[in-house]
């Protein structure tokens, strides 16, 4: 069909697309965009309940604090900080993670990670540290549901403690949480120093809002351990979380 028979056909649209120009245009970018927000939405759906409406009105939400993030490896911002204390009880044992980091999600709430999931009996091994430790250091820590969760428990700062310091206050005196559902990645405020370490030996990165006026830039996600090395790391940055949170080295 040549073009000449094709002008009865195109300068129709032509003089509707003239009259109507935003109108068009409007329609346009939503049919494009329409894919994108469905997949969007989906993909929030699929991680799970976590902090946020577990619906359209939550993943509205998660779209606008998404504007807020900012990158979750890089290491300056410990370097000059003027804190420069450990929490970890042995930081030479703890060698670089195998492997390449997991994928993380595009929301920043809810935080987690896509793939290299912990197997089932490293999940439930790993919730019987959490527990361990929980009775252990009853003076320290208490366990309520967590403030920005909701639905997990978390370890806390004891009631019967100030928070000492900022990084405290803004975290909403919260030191740790185990994600229960798909992946059982961790959420902890760690010290400068120690948040460091699990960034460069590949252990964890910033959750995407640390640093700005939402979250300390202490606040990090611990990725799911997968076996019993793993296991032993991440009881080793459970406990320096509970060391820097209650400001002592004589965690149990």
């Amino acid at each position: 069909m040549s073009t000449a028979d094709l002008k009865p056909y195109i300068e129709p649209i032509q003089a509707i697309v003239q009259r109507h120009p935003r109108t068009i245009t409007l329609t346009a970018l939503i049919t494009i965009a329409t894919p994108w927000f469905v997949n969007n939405y989906n993909a929030f759906i699929d991680m799970g309940p976590g902090g946020l409406p577990w619906n359209a009105y939550g993943w509205l939400i998660a779209l606008y604090r998404k504007p807020f993030s900012r990158e979750t490896k890089s290491t300056a911002l410990y370097d000059k900080d003027s804190n420069k204390t450990s929490y970890l009880k042995d930081p030479a044992s703890i060698k670089e993670r195998r492997g390449e980091r997991p994928k993380t999600t595009w929301h920043v709430f809810p935080s987690r990670q896509l793939n290299k999931f912990a197997p089932s009996d490293i999940q439930k091994r790993l919730i019987a540290v959490f527990d361990k430790h929980a009775s252990a250091n009853p003076s320290l820590v208490e366990v309520v549901p967590s403030r920005f969760e909701r639905l997990h428990p978390a370890l806390v700062i004891h009631s019967s403690r100030t928070s000492p310091h900022k990084a405290a206050t803004m975290a909403r005196r919260e030191i740790c949480h185990i994600h229960r559902g798909k992946d059982f990645s961790l959420h902890a405020t760690m010290a400068p120093q120690d948040c460091k370490l699990v960034i460069e030996r590949g252990w964890g990165e910033r959750h995407p809002l640390a640093g700005s006026h939402f979250l300390p830039k202490e606040y990090m996600l611990l990725y799911a351990p997968r076996d019993d090395e793993e296991l032993a790391a991440v009881e080793q940055f459970m406990c320096a979380a509970i060391g820097y949170m209650a400001n002592t080295q004589a965690v149990n």
